[in-house]
Formats: C-alpha cells, sequence, structure tokens
C-alpha cells in the first residue's frame, strides 16, 4: 500500500475492503498473531482520504472496529452486510465522494463467496468525475478452492456466479477428458477476460511466493492507470516475510546488521 500510494498523493484517493476480517488472526503453530489488512493498510504510510471496510458479520465488525479504533483515523467506515448484496453494495460505494478514485482491495475466501455482479457494480459505480473505475486487488482462489470444486455438479452455480458466465465448463470437460492438460492458467485468464470486458484497461494476475508446490491463489489487479500497475509490479518483487515464516528470524537478524 505505501508503494501503491506515491502513484496517488496528488488526488484524493479512498480505500475500501470488500469481506473485511478481524483486526487480526492467530497463528497456533508458532503462538503468535498477524495483524489483518484492515489494520496492516492504516499502519502504512499510503495516507488515503478515506477507509471503508465492508463486513458481512457483527461480530467481526465489532473487533475491527476494536483494533482500529486506536489509529486515529477521521474518515474510517465500518458497514455490516453481504458484499453482494446490491443495494448494500450501493450505500457502501455512496460513501466515495465522486472527486476521488478508491481501490478496493476483495478477499472473499472461496470463489463461492463473490459474485460476478458485485464486480460490474463496482467498476460502474465506483467511476471518479475523469470516468476512472475502482481499482480492483482480488485474491483469487484457484488452488485452494476452485480447482478442487470445479467437476462437481453440486458446485456448478457458485462457479457460474463467481465468473459471471458458464464459459468455464469447457475448462471442466478439458480437465475431465485429459489427464495432461493444465487448465490454471486458463481459468485465471478466463476471469482476467472479464475484467477487460468491464473496460479495465490493464488487467494483471501476481502469484505468491511458493517455492514447493503451485501457489493456492493469484492476486489480480484491475486498473486504468498505468502507473498504479507499474507499482505493485515493483512492490511485489521485493521479499516480505511474515513473523510466522521459517526465514522471518534470519531475516530480522540481517536487518540489524
Amino acid at each position: 500500500m505505501e508503494s501503491y500510494a506515491r502513484s496517488t498523493r496528488k488526488a484524493a484517493y479512498c480505500y475500501l475492503e470488500l469481506f473485511a476480517g478481524p483486526g487480526s488472526y492467530s497463528c497456533s503453530e508458532m503462538n503468535c498473531s498477524l495483524e489483518g489488512s484492515g489494520l496492516r493498510v492504516l499502519k502504512t504510510g499510503a495516507n488515503f482520504t478515506r477507509y471503508g471496510f465492508l463486513t458481512p458479520q457483527k461480530t467481526i465488525a465489532d473487533n475491527l472496529q476494536s483494533s482500529l479504533a486506536s489509529m486515529g483515523k477521521d474518515q474510517l467506515q465500518i458497514m455490516v452486510g453481504n458484499p453482494n448484496n446490491p443495494r448494500t453494495l450501493i450505500r457502501f460505494i455512496d460513501n466515495i465522494p465522486r472527486s476521488a478514485s478508491s481501490l478496493a482491495f476483495i478477499d472473499p475466501g472461496g470463489y463461492r463467496r463473490l459474485n460476478w455482479k458485485t464486480l460490474e457494480i463496482l467498476a460502474e459505480l465506483g467511476k471518479n468525475r475523469q470516468g476512472q473505475k475502482t481499482d480492483l486487488l482480488i485474491l483469487f482462489p484457484l488452488e485452494m478452492a476452485l480447482l478442487r470444486n470445479l467437476a462437481r455438479p453440486e458446485c456448478a452455480p457458485s462457479v457460474t456466479r463467481f465468473y459471471g458466465h458458464r464459459r468455464w465448463e469447457e475448462l471442466k470437460i478439458l480437465k475431465l477428458s485429459s489427464q495432461s492438460e493444465d487448465i490454471k492458467p486458463r481459468l485465471v485468464e478466463l476471469f482476467k477476460n472479464g475484467l477487460s470486458s468491464l473496460g479495465y484497461k490493464y488487467v494483471e494476475d501476481f502469484k505468491p511466493v511458493a517455492p514447493t508446490h503451485d501457489p493456492y491463489y493469484h492476486i489480480i489487479y484491475a486498473g486504468d492507470t498505468v502507473s498504479r500497475l507499474k507499482q505493485i509490479k515493483k512492490a511485489w518483487g521485493r521479499p516480505r516475510f511474515l513473523r510466522c515464516e521459517l526465514l522471518y528470524g534470519i531475516q530480522k537478524e540481517k536487518g540489524k546488521i
């Protein structure tokens, strides 16, 4: 977010988070806690004009409210509701000044919870006065959810809602008929093509670090400004270590030298 904000300093910019989680998460294996995305964003130097968090549960909203209260941000809104409900989403978007641009971080926790219609509404109603759409940063749950459920008949309606069409079924047939065809890149491309059809000029996907296996999810960016895409690309190439990761302690010691 700090890197991203460097390309937005000259204009009012809002940060939006759909499916917002609690202020922190506990890690039982390492006996520690990790800050949630909302708290981490507020702690960066990215001084957004306004922060909006939409969460589906009141208990999560209360937890997030108590975690963010100490940050001293005046323009902060936490709203409870289903992001896939058009009325709820429109009320959430209406809090964005039309003079401002915005970035929406979307982590649905699986494909079942995200409807394509939600992205259509964000792209259309989130435009600023210059006609620039809301930038999207989406966690695309490829290995962790989508791929393993693709061939299950009971999951077909939710996959269709996720993509907004049934063209994904061609890839399901290919997966069932071939042992060698890797459809994972094509599943990602199909989703990216949908974002391009919404009018986004720049659509890119990024893989998390996964040294021993395929990444469980991709990060997909969609926006209308090339400078913001360049900032994300530049930031994504830098190594980062969480406290629960094996090399965190080593890197921390190196930082003291």
